[in-house]
C-alpha cells in the first residue's frame, strides 16, 4: 500500500470513529502527546493530549450520535495532509449544525506507516484564507 492511499485509509478510519463519537481513547494513540491541537472552542490554557480531552469532552456533551464527517480534496505531501470536511450534527438540544473545514494535519510516519499527529488545525475557510 502506498503512503499517500495508507494516509487516506487513515483519514477515513479516524472520521468514521469521529461519526461514531468513539471514547476519546480510541484518537489519542494517533497523536502525539504534545500535539499542537488548533481546533475551534478549546482552552488555550491547556494543551497536547490535556487540551485534545477537554475539547472533545465539550463535543460529547453538545452534540448527538452520529455525526457525520465528508472528506475530500485530499492532498497528502510527506508528513502532512490537507482537505476539506463537511461537518454536519444535530446537538443534545436538536439543533442542526452544518460547517464546511478546511484540516491541516502534520504528522511523523511510524515504523508501520501510521501517521502519529503531530499538528491537527481545522478552519472555517474564511479564517484559512486570512
Amino acid at each position: 500500500m502506498s503512503t499517500e492511499t495508507q494516509i487516506r485509509a487513515f483519514i477515513a478510519d479516524w472520521f468514521a470513529r469521529f461519526d461514531r463519537l468513539d471514547p476519546i481513547e480510541a484518537f489519542l494513540p494517533d497523536l502525539h502527546p504534545d500535539v499542537d491541537w488548533d481546533m475551534p472552542d478549546t482552552d488555550p490554557a491547556l494543551s497536547g493530549h490535556d487540551r485534545v480531552r477537554a475539547w472533545y469532552a465539550g463535543v460529547l456533551s453538545t452534540l448527538q450520535r452520529p455525526t457525520e464527517h465528508h472528506v475530500s480534496d485530499i492532498q497528502v505531501t510527506p508528513g502532512a495532509a490537507q482537505f476539506e470536511v463537511l461537518f454536519r450534527a444535530r446537538t443534545t438540544t436538536g439543533e442542526t449544525i452544518e460547517a464546511r473545514v478546511r484540516e491541516n494535519w502534520r504528522f511523523d510516519t511510524r515504523p508501520d506507516g501510521r501517521p502519529l499527529i503531530t499538528t491537527y488545525s481545522a478552519k472555517l475557510p474564511q479564517e484559512a484564507d486570512s
